[in-house]
């Protein structure tokens, strides 16, 4: 395979044969962060990509948490926490909407 450096990184190339030949292994690419550009007959036919995630990851819920200021568990501690909850956008758009 070969790789290209594109606007938004590293592109690895493939022609359509040989990503039919190593289907599995560039699915792992792709897992693994990396982009491919399928090309057939010498022309660009589609970009493997992992789709966008929806919500937030561990850590990011984490660095949320760190700064925010300490929270005294209390009797109030429900409403706190549905404050907490409310003053986080939601966006109920699917991944795949562009």
């Amino acid at each position: 395979m070969s790789a290209e450096s594109d606007a938004t990184g590293d592109l690895r190339r493939v022609s359509a044969t040989e990503a039919i030949r190593s289907f599995s292994r560039l699915l792992d690419s792709v897992e693994r962060g990396n982009r491919i550009l399928v090309r057939r007959r010498g022309e660009d036919v589609c970009i493997m990509t992992a789709p966008p995630t929806i919500g937030r990851r561990a850590s990011e819920c984490l660095d949320l948490l760190r700064n925010r200021p300490p929270v005294v568990l209390d009797d109030r501690f429900g409403d706190d926490l549905l404050d907490v909850i409310a003053g986080e956008p939601i966006d109920h758009r699917h991944p795949w909407d562009c």
